[in-house]
This record gives structure tokens, C-alpha cells and sequence, in this order.
């Protein structure tokens, strides 16, 4: 049988690499004795991917049941050759019993017995149960029998391997001599998730219609369904924590003789079944990986209202992610681990604009004369055929995945008792906390105490409730939130709130550059701007040096109401930024790679205008990571509509005079002002001259803020 499994293995790995299936194992490590894997069942290729993923991952050969209507044909005969037994074989107990009692094989099983796929599981009465016209009611219980019933054949086993011992074995048609007694049969319950879930054509499906020309058959629900989650969506596998099935038989070894009578031993299996069944399955369901799906469809239905507010639906679904992740032993799809804030500030968000498109195909919201959402809750709850819900009502399908989960259902209608105005401060709240967290961790990393507020690398945020008007303002490279302090409080001053992130890699130590990337210092100012964008109707960005790029480059992919670069760092006067350092950089991986000291692993910045606050040296590749933003600014310089002030130092010593004109010349704002100002040094906002600066900077934000 292994070799029929390496050569299946084979086969769906072609399958998978050609289909693009994207895969993933999760959860606890796996025991080594036998397990009896159970799982809940929602496409027919589970069947395939589950055996083939533990043997690929582990090297474990497992069996499992399959309907009897697919052994037929070359199919058929594939699924008895990697061992697959009908679920109306009638020796199909005896088989599981014994390669697991024997070490032989796992086994899966899908106690649902079919494929749900209205994903309607309840609990009702202290029992799991499914609802659809093939069945309802309780989940079976037969995978709880086999694993009892091999428990207690094994400590019988143990015990000695009389003649009673084969009279019982021989009734069940097994072998007492083929029982490894040493081993430590479990129970592993696996959760499998799919997201997202979409229906839609797809390749595979026009050409089998174009053959038979019968779209109204089940089969072609299956594929539209099943195809696609191979071809698009992720396929989550989490094995759970194992069951130990002692504790299951302690009240059957404490009856003297208990063991040794058939009768009474299925009496008790017959009171312990459920139980162990329901301690099963409520591992498989809360294991269920909780996707953006999930919180978007819990926050929709939980909404106050039937009008839905897109910004409003965003902050909602942003607090549920966060409260979400308070809670313990859940399975979180990677999406909703990570910063979330994008989600407020992108319009196209991809996993938002994707739920909200499937959920108007299906008519769960519609736009009305005002060009507004509903929501049609009632379509939520419509019955649909069994066999065309997947298709017709994907959205309910999903919500039903999660809705009986009663903790995280409390949780959303908790949160959409909240206002708009009040969860965009919390988000604000928490946003800033999130970037002090970041400062503090490394901070620590490098020194043996925590920062302080007057810390000059601790952000800056300068906010009242009265002002209604913000900006967020970038330090440079090598600097820190501390070079901006006296233009923030200045800004503050004249009614508007300031927000200066700190980027990462800065006002720490200069070993914390090496680990830092632009996509790192770019995540840190969209995290700001997002929450200045939670307190303020207006809300300008700036930047000094570096700082202008990060400001420019999200001047081009969000809608701002300003920008403010100060002599930013598009074209410098040090040559080894824009040509040598990316060679160097290649040439220091090499030598990295080959064990050796790379070549001017650092570079000396003892000369800084500003030491109190700037770096002393910096290492090599960061200045690379700073090159890569350049690039990029320069490529998207086109896509800055937005009005826009420019200061630029006219004998800056580390930006060229020239950088300032090529922003002005490629941006496309209609409102645009170049300020050339007659300064030797780079740091503007400390020189002599400041004040200037300073009074341009507010009048221009002055200027474009409504009376």
C-alpha cells in the first residue's frame, strides 16, 4: 500500500502545482501511535488531499472511507488500490479496528457522513447536528465506536491474549495476534477551511458543458464550487490537539470482568459514544480557520441598520478583527493576524471589495436611489436546494461556518453597539499604542530598559478632539520623531493635530536598520496616517528628506487633502546611493552567504548637522532599502493629483537642488507650488531660517481647509 500512496502522492502533487491549489498544514504536532483522524467534510477531493497531505508532510500511510457511489470505474478502481473502503463495506469496522489495533494504517473519517454543504451545524440538546434533505440530525457516531471499541480490544490485549480474547477478536473477524500492545491509539480531530469561497465559471467547466450540455445536474454545482477552490481559493488542514481515549473507558475497567463481557460492553459504548462524538467534533468546528469572510458577514448582520455605510462597515470590521485576536485557541487565517488598518484606507482592498462584490451578485446588498448599500438580511436566511446553496447563497454558507459559535457572535453584536464616531476613536487609540508597542520591542532589543515619552525616537502625537484638521509628517533617514518636535508643536499651536510616526530602524541603534525594510518604514506611515484619518475631516502628509518620499508615494495611492515635501531625497549628491549601493549590496549577500566579512558593512555619518538625534553611521543595506523608495517614488510621481507644497534647500549639501524640480515637473496636481529657499545645510527645520518654513507650512494647510 506505501507504494500506491507514493505514486497517488505524486499524482495529486502534479495536480496540485498544475491547478495552483495552495495547501497549508496547521496545529498541533502529531502523535506517533495510530490515530483515528476525524473530519468535518465539505468537497469530494478531501477524500484525495487529506491522505495525500499526511503522507507528503509525515510519511503516514491512511485509509479512508468514501461513498459507494464513486467505486465505480477507473475511479473506482483508483480508490480501492490507496486502500479507500466503501462506507456500505460490511466489513468495514473490522478493517479500521485492526490496522489501527495493528499499526497497519490511519484512518480518516468523516463523522458528518456527507458533504455539508450549507455548512448548518447547531448544537441542539447537547448534540452536534447537521440539516439538510439527505440528514437531519445528530453526527454519527460510528468513528467514537471504532475508536472505543479498538481502545478497549488493546488494553484486553495487554492484559493477556487468552482464548477469550480471540473469541471476542474472531466475532468481530480479527486477529488477537496481529494487536501491538505498545501501542497508544488516539483520536486527532482536523479541521478543513476553504477561503475564499466563490462561485463562478471556470475553464473546466465550459469545456464539460460544451461536451454534455446539462447544466442543471449536481455535478456541475460541484465543479463550479469545487474546481474553483482548487484553482483559487486556500485550503486549510489543522490537525487538533489529540484525545486521549483513557479517560473514555476508566468506568468499563472498574467494572470487575467489565472488559471480558461483550454485552456489557456494548452498553457502554453505546452511553460513551456520544459523549466522546461531541468532544470530537467541537474541537473539529472551533478549529475551523476564521477568515476575513467570516468577520465581514458577522459585522454586516450585526450592523444597527439596514443601510450600510462602507467607512462605518470598515471600522467595524477592524475592532471585531482586533477583539478577535484577545480571544484564545482560535484558528486565524494570516490575513487577520497582520496590521488590518490597510483595510480602512484602501478602497480596494482586495478581501473587502471581493465580499462586498459577491455579496450585491447575490443580492444580500443592492444599492438604492441614493447610490447607498442595503442589506437584505432576509436573503441570509432563505432556503436554498441543498445541492445549489454553495452557488446560489455563498454568503450564508460562510456566515453558517461561524454563527454558531457563540463567543465570537457575542463579541460582534457587543461592537456594533458602538458608533461610528466612537470606534474610529478606539481605532485611533489603538493604532497609536500599536506603534509605541513597535518602539518599545525594539528599544528593548537594544538596550536593557524601556523608552520614555521624551525619548527621541518616541512618536509624536499632538491631538484635541476640537481640531478637526491634521497632519502626519515623516522624519528623514538615520533621524527620529525628535527632528520634527519643534514644527509639530508649532503646528499644534495653530490648531492642527500632528502625527509623527517613528520608522522603523530609528532613534534605537544603528544594528536595527540591517533588519528593516521600505515596505517596513512604508507600513509605518500608512499606519499613522490611517489613524489621523480616524479623528480628522481633513488631513494632510509630509515628510522631511526620506520622510517626503513615504509621503509622496502615498500621495499617489490615496486620497489626501496635501502634501508637504521638504526636501525630499529623490536625487542626492552622494553618488553611492543611486549607482554603487545597490551593487554592493548584491556583493555583501554573496560574501554573507560564503561566511566572510562583506566589504563597508557600514557607513560613517560622524559629520551629521543633527547628532543629538541622527545616527552616527548606518549599515550598508539600508541605504539600499532607501534607494528601492526612490524608485518607487519615481515611478508613481505621475499619479499625485493632489495640491502640494515643495521647499527645497538651493545648496543642500545632500539633496540636489534638482530633486525638487523633478517632482514638481512629473506630478499632476493642478495646485502646486515650488519654494526654493537659500540654505547650506540640509536640515531646514533647524536652521536659522526655520520660522520660514514653518509659516509656509501652515498657510499652505491654511489655504486648502475650508473656512
Amino acid at each position: 500500500m506505501r507504494m500506491a500512496f507514493a505514486f497517488s502522492s505524486l499524482v495529486i502533487g502534479l495536480v496540485r502545482k498544475l491547478s495552483g491549489a495552495n495547501i497549508t498544514i496547521s496545529g498541533e504536532a502529531l502523535p506517533e501511535s495510530p490515530v483515528l483522524f476525524v473530519a468535518n467534510h465539505f468537497t469530494r477531493f478531501e477524500t484525495f488531499v487529506v491522505p495525500h497531505m499526511l503522507y507528503k508532510e509525515y510519511g503516514r500511510v491512511s485509509r479512508s472511507l468514501a461513498d459507494d457511489d464513486v467505486f465505480v470505474g477507473l475511479l473506482g478502481k483508483y480508490m480501492s488500490w490507496v486502500g479507500t473502503i466503501s462506507n456500505k463495506n460490511k466489513a468495514r469496522d473490522c478493517i479500521i479496528v485492526e490496522d489501527l489495533l495493528s499499526g497497519k494504517s490511519d484512518w480518516v473519517i468523516y463523522p458528518e457522513g456527507y458533504m455539508v454543504k450549507n455548512k448548518r451545524i447547531t448544537f441542539d440538546e447537547g448534540e452536534f447536528c447537521t440539516h439538510s434533505p439527505e440528514y437531519e440530525g445528530p453526527i454519527h457516531t460510528g468513528a467514537a465506536v471504532m475508536a472505543l471499541k479498538t481502545k478497549i480490544l488493546q488494553i484486553r490485549a495487554k492484559i493477556k491474549k487468552d482464548d477469550a480474547l480471540k473469541e471476542f477478536c474472531s466475532a468481530m473477524e480479527l486477529d488477537s495476534e496481529k494487536i501491538d500492545t505498545a501501542l497508544n491509539i488516539k483520536v486527532v480531530p482536523v479541521s478543513i477551511t476553504y477561503y475564499p469561497i466563490r462561485p463562478g465559471k471556470n475553464r473546466f467547466l465550459v469545456w464539460i458543458d460544451s461536451m454534455v450540455h446539462q447544466r442543471d445536474r449536481r455535478l456541475f454545482e460541484e465543479l463550479e464550487i469545487e474546481v474553483n477552490l482548487l484553482m483559487d481559493a486556500h485550503m486549510n488542514i489543522r490537525f487538533g490537539k489529540a484525545i486521549e481515549l483513557d479517560s473514555y473507558v476508566e468506568d468499563i475497567m472498574s467494572e470487575e470482568g467489565g472488559i471480558y463481557d461483550k454485552e456489557r460492553v456494548d452498553r457502554f459504548i453505546d452511553t460513551k459514544r456520544k459523549v466522546l462524538t461531541n468532544t470530537m467534533m467541537k474541537r473539529v468546528y472551533s478549529q475551523m480557520q476564521i477568515h476575513f469572510d467570516h468577520i465581514f458577514l458577522l459585522s454586516l448582520v450585526t450592523m444597527p441598520t439596514v443601510k450600510v455605510c462602507p467607512s462605518y462597515l470598515k471600522t467595524l470590521i477592524y475592532k471585531n478583527v482586533r477583539s478577535l485576536r484577545l480571544f484564545d485557541d482560535y484558528n486565524l487565517h494570516n490575513e487577520l493576524k497582520e496590521d488590518l488598518f490597510k483595510l480602512i484606507l484602501d478602497d480596494n482592498y482586495e478581501p473587502f471589495r471581493s465580499a462586498i462584490e459577491i455579496a450585491i451578485k447575490q443580492q444580500i446588498l443592492y444599492l438604492d436611489s441614493d447610490g447607498e448599500y442595503l442589506f437584505d438580511r432576509s436573503l441570509l436566511e432563505k432556503e436554498y436546494p441543498f445541492h445549489k446553496v454553495r452557488v446560489k447563497n455563498t454568503m450564508q454558507v460562510i456566515l453558517n461556518e461561524i454563527k454558531w459559535q457563540e463567543p465570537i457572535v457575542e463579541m460582534a453584536i457587543s461592537n456594533s453597539k458602538y458608533t461610528e464616531e466612537e470606534l474610529k476613536e478606539d481605532n485611533f487609540n489603538h493604532l497609536r499604542q500599536r506603534e509605541w508597542e513597535y518602539f518599545e520591542e525594539e528599544y528593548k532589543e537594544y538596550r536593557s530598559h524601556s523608552p520614555t515619552s521624551e525619548d527621541k525616537g518616541a512618536p509624536i502625537v499632538l491631538c484635541d478632539d476640537k481640531n478637526d484638521v491634521g497632519v502626519v509628517f515623516s522624519h528623514g533617514y538615520m533621524a527620529a520623531p525628535k527632528e520634527i518636535q519643534t514644527l509639530a508643536e508649532y503646528l499644534f499651536s495653530n490648531g492642527i493635530n500632528v502625527y509623527v510616526p517613528r520608522l522603523r530602524g530609528h532613534g534605537t541603534d544603528p544594528e536595527a536598520l540591517k533588519n528593516v525594510s521600505a515596505q517596513d518604514w512604508d507600513t509605518d506611515f500608512e499606519r499613522a496616517f490611517t489613524a489621523m484619518r480616524q479623528v480628522c475631516d481633513k488631513v494632510f502628509i509630509g515628510g522631511f528628506s526620506m520622510g517626503g518620499l513615504l509621503a509622496l508615494d502615498h500621495a499617489a495611492q490615496h486620497k489626501v487633502d496635501g502634501v508637504i515635501a521638504l526636501n525630499s531625497a529623490l536625487k542626492l549628491h552622494d553618488l553611492r546611493v543611486s549607482y554603487v549601493v545597490p551593487t554592493l549590496h548584491f556583493f555583501n549577500e554573496m560574501i554573507a552567504y560564503l561566511n566572510a566579512k562583506g566589504i563597508n558593512e557600514w557607513i560613517d555619518n560622524s559629520h551629521t548637522e543633527n547628532p543629538s538625534v541622527n545616527y552616527l553611521k548606518h549599515p550598508l543595506a539600508s541605504v539600499a532599502q532607501m534607494e528601492k523608495l526612490m524608485s518607487q517614488v519615481q515611478s508613481v510621481l505621475k499619479n499625485i493629483k493632489a495640491p502640494i507644497l515643495i521647499i527645497q534647500g538651493d545648496n543642500d549639501p545632500i539633496v540636489k537642488r534638482k530633486s525638487a524640480r523633478l517632482i514638481y515637473d512629473k506630478i499632476k496636481s493642478k495646485d502646486k507650488k515650488l519654494l526654493l529657499l537659500p540654505r547650506k545645510k540640509h536640515g531646514i527645520l533647524a536652521d536659522e531660517g526655520f520660522t520660514e518654513v514653518f509659516e509656509a507650512i501652515k498657510n499652505f494647510i491654511s489655504n486648502h481647509t475650508p473656512k
